[in-house]
């Protein structure tokens, strides 16, 4: 397909998007609009593309309930990479969770929901080119040192930078990152507190809600990790990236 005609597919899809967002569409009624559209360009399903476009739309001029149920529906109907929904989503939301607790809720909620089926995700179609992806977005062999782009490998390291990832944000939150040994985070997860700062000054009702919100968002990020650790698939993962950390595999201290 010409660059032009995928410019045109994408251009159509968002053009659905917001028309079923500001009707108010169900959110079945749109992914079958969408799927047709997409079906009819010739796009293949689950579509990398599609989860690009949906993660770019609704981070952050569209972050709306209604555009996060369009994007559940997507994963659910199997539309979109759910591992890739997944690792761009905390690329953009974590870092952003204190001036959008209620998309880092969000983002918690479709962990919760989709990030313990790894095994109906393997072998996939595309799925060296998800896994690829998934290692660009989050720099998994520059942060683990990883030294194969295997499929395999980069499910482990997407596993465990998610537990990590979860882990120092909720230590930053308690005010706790820097007790710990590094002091910082390797990830992305350091809020910008100006940013902070400006939006809660407009309403002290606001600043107690969105607070409400945060100390819930800590509490179920350190409940999801414990269920990746109790997990059966995943806490073999985790404890597989432990074992190759000693290894050498994971040069996670490294600065």
């Amino acid at each position: 397909m010409a660059e032009s005609e995928q410019s045109s597919v994408w251009d159509v899809v968002i053009k659905q998007t917001k028309e079923a967002q500001e009707k108010g569409s169900d959110p079945l009624l749109w992914s079958i609009q969408v799927s047709s559209n997409l079906s009819s360009a010739g796009v293949c399903i689950p579509s990398m593309e599609l989860a690009n476009v949906l993660v770019s739309y609704i981070c952050w001029e569209n972050n709306v309930p209604i555009l996060w149920k369009f994007l559940e529906k997507a994963l659910v109907l199997n539309m979109v990479p759910s591992m890739l929904v997944l690792a761009l989503l905390s690329s953009m939301v974590i870092p952003n969770r204190r001036v959008q607790p209620a998309a880092y809720r969000l983002y918690m909620e479709l962990l919760k929901r989709h990030a313990f089926s790894l095994r109906s995700q393997i072998n996939g179609p595309n799925y060296q080119k998800v896994m690829i992806s998934i290692d660009t977005i989050l720099n998994l062999s520059e942060i683990f040192g990883l030294q194969t782009s295997e499929a395999g490998t980069i499910v482990v390291g997407f596993i465990f930078s998610t537990v990590w990832q979860l882990l120092d944000a909720s230590l930053d939150d308690e005010g706790l990152l820097e007790l710990t040994p590094e002091k910082k985070s390797r990830w992305p997860t350091k809020p910008q507190d100006m940013e902070i700062d400006s939006l809660d000054n407009h309403c002290e009702k606001r600043i107690e809600h969105l607070e409400r919100l945060r100390n819930h968002n800590t509490s179920m990020a350190i409940e999801l990790i414990w269920q990746f650790l109790q997990n059966v698939l995943t806490s073999k993962i985790l404890n597989l990236a432990k074992r190759n950390m000693y290894a050498g595999l994971f040069l996670l201290f490294q600065a």
